[in-house]
């Protein structure tokens, strides 16, 4: 005895090809997203998106290589929404999509990077034992009190030149 089984496509024409792309959508508003394409086909695609968008959105894609295609959204939860370009991109399109950019690799150094020295470098003119000379507290004191009566002497200072020649301007 044998078990009969039907096989019934799900309506998707086109071969999706798994790829994880970089993208910029525009959203309804036309407001920039970033988001990751997960698969690719001509007729559509598969996005993780941190912006809500709704069933029946229409939107833009913009894939490096390619450029920007209109589509719609299909299907969506959870942040992964499924969407359908309004027109199919051509096999060449997809191609380009699919390889996407080549990765440039990182050029380290070939030589060691310098490695930090123990001691600071002796800079002349300056105190390298790491002791400061620091006024007393007398010292100290008597600055701030002097340098206060200085600033409310000339704040004086000034207020009365300008008084003396309103004085002057208007006799």
């Amino acid at each position: 005895m044998g078990i009969a089984a039907r096989l019934y496509q799900d309506g998707r024409w086109a071969e999706r090809h798994s790829v994880e792309l970089e993208a910029t959508l525009r959203d309804s508003d036309w407001a920039p997203v970033d988001v990751t394409i997960e698969d690719l086909s001509n007729g559509g695609f598969r996005v993780v998106a941190g912006a809500e968008l709704k069933v029946g959105d229409a939107i833009a894609l913009g894939i490096a290589g390619i450029g920007t295609r209109e589509a719609s959204v299909v299907w969506g939860t959870a942040g992964i929404y499924g969407c359908e370009f309004v027109t199919p991109l051509s096999d060449a399109d997809l191609r380009t999509a699919v390889s996407g950019p080549a990765a440039t690799p990182i050029a380290f150094p070939k030589t060691p990077l310098p490695t930090p020295q123990p001691t600071p470098p002796v800079v002349e003119g300056w105190n390298a034992s790491g002791k400061e000379e620091k006024f007393s507290v007398r010292t100290r004191l008597a600055i701030i009190v002097g340098s206060a009566v200085f600033a409310w002497m000339l704040v004086f200072a000034l207020g009365y030149g300008l008084w003396a020649l309103a004085g002057a301007l208007l006799r």
